[in-house]
């Protein structure tokens, strides 16, 4: 008895599973009018079901991507603008520095007005927009073939030659040793007590530097010797012309090794110290001159490390 009420609670379930999902039942609508043949509709949710999903997913995939596409183009945009503004700010950076040069170059000749403002300080307002970067693009294309030839064509050149006359100014500036190795000076430039005795006093013109005869003695500056002689006061004595209206001179040598014409370069030997001339001891009477006149050559030459001496 209980055998066969279990095999039919088995084939209640095996029907129950092997039964197939109910499909949604279709709903019928009736359309009914007055003297008019009646209009059915027939519902189908499925259909429903999917014909809604397709009318609210459809507008909602084009609304993402057309945001997605308008953050691109923003995005592009952006970093177009970005580019645009370094390109714009170098090219203004590029300008400043050849208005610079141009000025180096001596091709402003200091007028104020050539001078370009400092874009930082300059007074601004009014109402603005911002500036689309194809047209700021377009702006750095039209100024970039103007600075290119300002700065090839009139900068370069000028700027050229005033480097070269500056290099020449600089190696004819009397800045070098008049005397190899250690310089020990003597003699002061200036007002000084006679170094032969006595209680006079004189004017000395330029400096003294001691040392042993033979010492070499060096030019100071590029330029040309225009005197290479000897007489009673400066004995054996060299004047070289630097050009820039300075000359030095170079006295009381116990050898000349130049002559008048030579041209010669800064540390190149001109004679070797001796004490010709009006001289109390082996030394070297070193003078600088600028329009014929004396200056100080302490001015021109570093000598903190050296010694002083008594002027002999």
């Amino acid at each position: 008895m209980n055998g066969g009420l279990l095999e039919v609670a088995f084939i209640q379930l095996e029907l129950k599973v092997a039964m197939p999902l109910r499909q949604p039942k279709p709903y019928t609508v009736l359309i009914t009018a007055t003297g008019k043949a009646p209009i059915t509709l027939v519902l189908r949710p499925i259909a429903v079901l999917v014909g809604l999903a397709l009318l609210v997913g459809v507008p909602t995939l084009w609304i993402t991507a057309l945001t997605y596409h308008n953050w691109q183009l923003a995005q592009r945009n952006q970093t177009l603008t970005k580019t645009a503004t370094e390109v714009l700010t170098q090219l203004d950076a590029i300008g400043s520095e050849i208005e610079a040069l141009k000025t180096r170059a001596g091709l402003l000749d200091g007028a104020i007005d050539a001078i370009p403002l400092d874009p930082e300080s300059t007074p601004k307002g009014g109402l603005a927009e911002a500036a689309p970067p194809e047209v700021m693009f377009e702006s750095a294309k039209q100024q970039l073939p103007g600075l290119e030839t300002e700065l090839s064509k009139d900068v370069k050149p000028a700027l050229e030659a005033t480097l070269a006359q500056e290099a020449e100014r600089e190696s004819a500036f009397p800045s070098g040793k008049p005397v190899a190795g250690r310089i020990e000076v003597s003699s002061e430039f200036g007002l000084r007590p006679n170094p032969f005795g006595g209680r006079s006093y004189e004017v000395h013109d330029g400096m003294d530097f001691a040392g042993p005869v033979g010492k070499p003695i060096l030019a100071t500056a590029e330029g040309v010797v225009v005197k290479a002689t000897y007489d009673g006061g400066y004995g054996n004595h060299v004047q070289i012309d630097h050009g820039y209206s300075y000359k030095t001179l170079y006295a009381h040598m116990s050898q000349l090794q130049v002559k008048v014409g030579d041209r010669v370069q800064r540390g190149d030997v001109v004679g070797y110290l001796g004490s010709t001339g009006r001289s109390s001891g082996p030394h070297l009477h070193y003078g600088i001159y600028r329009n014929s006149r004396a200056i100080n050559p302490r001015y021109f030459l570093k000598l903190e490390d050296s010694q002083s001496a008594q002027a002999r």
